[in-house]
């Protein structure tokens, strides 16, 4: 099982390998800030702490880590070394006075909070074991004596309490909140001591929080600042020996890589876990890994592939299953296989096939959260827009509409925008009018 963990875990590192070591010689003098470098956005790996006499700057470091920048990209901005800021925020070195306006500038920031930021020093760990917790952010905190079974029970119940904020707001809102629970409460947890199956469980439960906290960065169009969660989720999930849960991360970078239009991308991650672990995985995940796969076919015309996969899902969501379960698939609910069903199926032009799985996927619309009810209703807008029937779609799109009221969202945002843009060649209908003018005031106010 870890072996085939690990080799998962390797696929997802194929752009971002680390350089193989330098010999002893070269590597004495610049141990202190060049021992590892995955400390920086978009690389997966288990980031390690790094020793030095100095106390790291722990709130510039969130800083530019919640901007979407690694070392090098800030570096490149300011005009600097890479190692320079580096240094900076292992606290061995104080920006000069005529860098510090730059700095501010960069992290969005005023001169008062640039100096806060650069006195801010958080406490160094003491055992590698605690080196895991480095891709959280960390602030300075009463140090807990141990981690319990309720800690882990408190930070279960704090995922499900952001879960639904985001089904019900969207994730604009809720990635501030999320992001101070994980600096604030869980990146202390993880540097306490602990036995190894509280251990892994702890690891498990961050994990699924720091994904979570990924979910809401994509949502928020902070692509960077979810890839950097994902990749630490998925640090996570090899610490805790979880494949069910590293297989969950795979489909959520699917599902990022899908809205990227990387299609490629899309594919790697799908079928890499589907043939690495095909019947071992929860048929929910499977079920989703399947049906990303053909929107992602669906998108590349390649029809025969598109509907093995189409099959597949259909298959897997009626599987029965005796294995662990995923928390994390909650959002497998009745009708979800038929709405990503009929979606591929419009993509092909086959919108009759189409309007049969969309009818079902808005017949079981309210079994599911608010948020997947606009999902659905405008994946039914759209099928019944490319068959023609105008103003049942304008009914539709009216529906989404009032699904959608409250919601910060940037892929909300798009989904109305999608549905906007099919009816708008038919403006000149009442009904559409109305609807498309209603539309446009969502789209424009802050919680549409």
């Amino acid at each position: 099982m870890t072996s085939c963990a690990g080799w998962l875990y390797a696929r997802s590192l194929d752009s971002n390998r680390h350089k193989p070591s330098k010999p002893e010689h070269q590597r004495c003098t610049h141990e202190a800030r060049m021992r590892h470098r995955s400390g920086d956005l978009g690389c997966c790996a288990v980031p390690r702490w790094r020793w030095a006499v100095a106390k790291r700057r722990e709130a510039l470091i969130r800083r530019r880590k919640s901007l979407g920048l690694s070392q090098e990209q800030a570096a490149d901005r300011l005009g600097v070394e890479r190692s320079t800021i580096s240094r900076w925020e292992r606290g061995e070195n104080e920006p000069l006075p005529w860098v510090r306006t730059d700095l501010a500038a960069l992290l969005e920031v005023n001169a008062a909070q640039l100096e806060r930021m650069l006195t801010d020093r958080g406490p160094e760990p003491t055992s590698p074991a605690r080196s895991r917790s480095q891709g959280l952010a960390v602030v300075p905190s009463p140090r807990h004596s141990a981690v319990s079974v309720e800690d882990l029970r408190r930070i279960e119940q704090t995922r499900a309490h952001f879960q639904e904020m985001y089904r019900r707001v969207g994730g604009v809102p809720t990635l501030p909140r999320i992001s101070a629970t994980l600096d604030q409460r869980v990146a202390p947890m993880l540097r306490t001591a602990y036995e190894n199956n509280l251990g892994r469980q702890l690891f498990r439960a961050a994990g699924s929080l720091t994904a979570f906290a990924g979910i809401c960065a994509y949502d928020a169009d902070q692509q960077m600042a979810a890839t950097a969660r994902f990749a630490e989720a998925l640090g996570l999930a090899r610490a805790a020996a979880d494949l069910q849960f590293e297989g969950y991360l795979h489909a959520l970078l699917a599902n990022q890589a899908m809205h990227l239009g990387e299609l490629d991308q899309v594919l790697d991650h799908t079928e890499t876990v589907l043939d690495t672990l095909g019947d071992q995985l929860n048929p929910a995940l499977t079920c989703d890994l399947h049906s990303l796969a053909a929107k992602a076919h669906a998108r590349l015309g390649t029809s025969r592939a598109c509907h093995r996969h189409l099959e597949a899902a259909e298959t897997d969501a009626d599987r029965t299953w005796n294995g662990p379960d995923l928390p994390e698939t909650s959002y497998m609910t009745p009708g979800l296989v038929q709405l990503q069903t009929a979606e591929a199926l419009r993509r092909l032009g086959d919108t009759s096939a189409a309007r049969t799985y969309a009818d079902e996927a808005v017949r079981t619309a309210p079994g599911t959260h608010l948020r997947g009810q606009v999902h659905r209703w405008a994946g039914y807008a759209l099928v019944l827009t490319a068959q023609g029937e105008i103003e049942e779609a304008a009914d539709a799109a009216a529906t989404m509409l009032d699904r959608a009221v409250g919601m910060e969202s940037g892929r909300l945002h798009d989904r109305l925008t999608s549905v906007v843009s099919a009816l708008q060649p038919y403006s000149a209908a009442p009904d559409v009018a109305s609807t498309l003018e209603r539309a446009e005031v969502q789209l424009t106010e802050p919680g549409a």
